[in-house]
């Protein structure tokens, strides 16, 4: 492999090692694009790292077209997406509890 995946879940871990449970996230997947197949594994571990470390709820930010806004990730985390980072903002803030 690239060594791409394994150095995002590197600094993925380090971001959430400060964050409290039951925090939130956006990430932008738009441009995502897995070059070398042997890494899309990380992806996979890098969705149970951050729903271990606490994450109750994320944005995704993607250009796929879905009817569906909200899916529930096998990890248990409410995943809704969204069209733009402003949009997945606007959506956080107004469903902070």
């Amino acid at each position: 492999g690239t060594g791409d995946g394994k150095k995002l879940m590197d600094d993925v871990q380090e971001c959430v090692k400060s964050l409290h449970t039951g925090f939130t996230a956006v990430s932008d997947i738009r441009l995502f694009k897995v070059t070398d197949p042997a890494e899309a594994v990380w992806a996979e571990q890098i969705m149970k790292m951050i729903a271990d470390a606490g994450m109750s709820r994320a944005v995704r930010v993607t250009d796929s077209l879905t009817t569906k806004k909200e899916i529930t990730e096998k990890y248990g985390y409410v995943v809704n997406l969204a069209s733009s980072v402003e949009e997945a903002d606007e959506f956080l803030d107004r469903h902070q509890s």
